[in-house]
Parts: C-alpha cells; sequence; structure tokens
C-alpha cells in the first residue's frame, strides 16, 4: 500500500508538470508569432494546426503501442525531452519552416501523453475506481496550467516572450523526474489496456475491425470530433484579438484567461469524476451547451476583461470534457484490451477536426475578420450539441452491462 501511495503521489506530480508541456507552450506561439514575429493570421494557422495533423496520423498507432509495451514510462520521458527540443528550435528560429517542422515534432510526441497518462492510472487503480482518480488527475492537470499560466505571462510581459519558451524546457525536465516517482511494479499492464479477466487470465484483444464497428464508439467519437471543431480555435484566436486590442500587454491578458479558465477547472474536473459515477451523458453535455454561447460572447465583445471572465465558461467545460472523455472511453472499451488504441482513435479524429478547423477559422478571420470567425465555430458548436444529444448513448449503462 505504501508503494502504490508512492506512484499516486507521481501521479499527481506527472499531471501537475504535464499540463504546459505536452503542446509545447500552446497558445504562447499563436500570440508569439503574431507579436513579435508579425506572421500573418493564416501562416499561424497552419502552425498551429501542425501538431494536429501530425497527431491524426500517429493517434491511433501510439495508442496500439501502448496497449502492448511494459514501457509507458519511458515514452513519457523521450517524449518531454523531444518537446523540450521543439521549444528551443522555435526560440533559434524565425523562418516558417523550421517553426512548422518543430511543430510536426511537438505532434508526434504529444501524442503519447494523454494515452500514456490514462493507461498507467488505469494500471494502478482499476476501472471500479477511475472515475474518481481521473478526476484527481485533471485536477492536477489544470492546477498546473493555471500556475505554468501566471508564471509565463509575468515572463512574457516583464522579461521577454521568449523567456516562455526556456519555462517549458525546465518543465519538461521537471516532468521526467516526476514520472520516476512512479513505480514500474505497481502497474499492471493488463488492467491499463482495459483487458478484464477471466479465470485470472487476461481476455484477448479485440480486433480493431470490431472496435471500429460499434455505432456506440462511432457516434461518441464524430461527436467528441465535433466539439473540437468548434473548440480548437477558439483560444488562439482570443489571444490573437487581444494581442492587436494591447500588444504590450498581450502576455498578461492571455495569462489571466487561461488562469482564470484553467482555476474552474480544477474544481470542475473533481466533480466531475463524482458526478459521473451516477452517468456520464448529461455531465458532459454542459460542455457540448456552453461552447457556442461562449463563441458568440468572443464575437461579440471587445473589453479585455470582459473576454476573460468569458473564460469562465471554458473552465467548466474544459474541466467536465477533460475527465468524463477518459471515462467514456474507458467505458467502451472495457473488455476489448485496447483502451489505449480507443484513446489513439478518438484523438486521432479529434486531430483531424482541430487541424482542419485552425486552418479554416485562420483563413476566415485573414478575409472577413475575428467576428465572422467566431460566428461560425458557434454554429459548428450548436450542431455538435445536437448531434452529441440524439445520438450518442449513455456509456455507463454500457459499460456495467459488461460486468
Amino acid at each position: 500500500m505504501e508503494v502504490k501511495t508512492r506512484s499516486l503521489k507521481g501521479l499527481d506530480w506527472v499531471s501537475l508538470l504535464m499540463a504546459d508541456v505536452k503542446d509545447g507552450v500552446g497558445v504562447y506561439l499563436s500570440v508569439y508569432l503574431l507579436t513579435v514575429r508579425h506572421w500573418s493570421a493564416d501562416k499561424i494557422g497552419i502552425v498551429i494546426a501542425a501538431p494536429s495533423i501530425v497527431g491524426l496520423l500517429v493517434q491511433a498507432p501510439a495508442g496500439a503501442f501502448i496497449d502492448r509495451t511494459r514501457h509507458k514510462r519511458l515514452l513519457l520521458m523521450v517524449a518531454s525531452l523531444i518537446i523540450a527540443g521543439c521549444c528551443l528550435s522555435v526560440v533559434l528560429n524565425s523562418n516558417f519552416y523550421p517553426v512548422l517542422l518543430s511543430q510536426f515534432g511537438v505532434g508526434f510526441t504529444q501524442s503519447v501523453y494523454a494515452p500514456c497518462v490514462a493507461a498507467i492510472t488505469l494500471g494502478i487503480v482499476g476501472h471500479a475506481a477511475l472515475s474518481q482518480r481521473i478526476g484527481r488527475n485533471e485536477s492536477f492537470n489544470h492546477l498546473g496550467n493555471m500556475l505554468a499560466a501566471i508564471i509565463a505571462g509575468v515572463i512574457g510581459r516583464y522579461i521577454s516572450y521568449e523567456g516562455i519558451f526556456y519555462f517549458s524546457i525546465v518543465q519538461c525536465v521537471l516532468l521526467v523526474g516526476a514520472v520516476l516517482v512512479v513505480r514500474e511494479q505497481d502497474i499492471d499492464h493488463d488492467l491499463a489496456r482495459g483487458a478484464a479477466t477471466a479465470a485470472g487470465q487476461p481476455v484477448s484483444a479485440a480486433s480493431v475491425r470490431e472496435l471500429l464497428g460499434n455505432r456506440s464508439i462511432l457516434v461518441f467519437t464524430v461527436a467528441i470530433a465535433l466539439f473540437h471543431l468548434a473548440n480548437a480555435p477558439l483560444l488562439p484566436l482570443l489571444g490573437q484579438k487581444l494581442g492587436l486590442a494591447d500588444q504590450q500587454n498581450s502576455s498578461l491578458y492571455l495569462s489571466a484567461a487561461i488562469i482564470v479558465a484553467q482555476g474552474v477547472m480544477v474544481f470542475v474536473a473533481k466533480y466531475a469524476g463524482k458526478a459521473s459515477e451516477n452517468g456520464r451523458k448529461k455531465v458532459l453535455l454542459v460542455a457540448f451547451a456552453l461552447l457556442p454561447v461562449r463563441a458568440l460572447l468572443f464575437a461579440f465583445i471587445d473589453n479585455p476583461y470582459a473576454l476573460i471572465a468569458i473564460q469562465l465558461l471554458d473552465g467548466i467545460g474544459a474541466g467536465l470534457l477533460g475527465v468524463v472523455t477518459i471515462l467514456m472511453i474507458a467505458d467502451l472499451s472495457s473488455g476489448t484490451g485496447r483502451f489505449n488504441l480507443l484513446q489513439g482513435v478518438v484523438y486521432s479524429a479529434i486531430g483531424l477536426t482541430a487541424a482542419l478547423s485552425s486552418i479554416g477559422a485562420g483563413y476566415v478571420v485573414e478575409r472577413f475578420g475575428y467576428a465572422v470567425g467566431f460566428c461560425a465555430l458557434a454554429g459548428v458548436g450548436a450542431l455538435a450539441t445536437i448531434f452529441y444529444w440524439v445520438l450518442v448513448p449513455e456509456t455507463k449503462d454500457i459499460q456495467l452491462a459488461k460486468v
């Protein structure tokens, strides 16, 4: 018990430090390229979309590999070191293609983080305790994002925007140390891939055809993809809108927007884990419904403080989404031995839609302005909400039927 407690504490630190590592400084890159490098919105959209494009190609194979490998900790450590190199590359290069190449690297490695941490968590605590443990992971993840945003905002405002990238490199190194706190012997790798046991033996993994032929899995994946089609460009576009309004304070405004959202997520994620024990669908519906509302408010409000306050809605939605998505994937894959492959499939769909949306939103904004771009995203968000409510089943019932 004492040994497993150490591993669970290690998961806390991994979740905390992973927050701002897996995306290679994420949305700050968009503002950096706009306000410091003076790139056009369409070029920025392509660069921001690059990790999603690569993720589309590698997420599913990465998930299948994580199902098989017993070196999940090593994957996390190697990915962190590669992200550190990509951050350094952005600072040292100002041309389009080197920066684009670095973001391809980010996309290749970030496909490891979410499925690896979820698999390690499932392998340590099992399905019965997964709801509250994922809620705890996500709470620490959002706390890490909030703290990182505070530090990044101060660095960007009072030192240099490049300093944000160096800060991310430090986080990558610390994350490697946190992974080592998790003990390898505490991870049940059959549990970690969602393989139920029969007479003490793990069941054979379901075929990919069986997995992808499941209607519940299909409609759930489409719904999540539609959500991210609307959601992916919102924060980068908000950062650009804030940056154009006040370049000097752009990093502080953006950090404030992130801090507001992440602060709410810390508490919402914990609630989501408990609430989801009584059913997943209605909990996640709240996240879907808030998305078009947030996009419309971004379209018609220009006051930076009001825009930052609107991020409270993102805090609620993303806090619910981060927890419930993993739980629904675990429900749908329970007993198949394909938990991580299904994560990869879902994240590939997210990568495709996020890439298309980032590129498309960049071109729309470049030609028609930010208001039109945000309104278009609100329309997609409304469509995603209707699709989810009408077609996606309650997966808690599916999971219980398998027990």
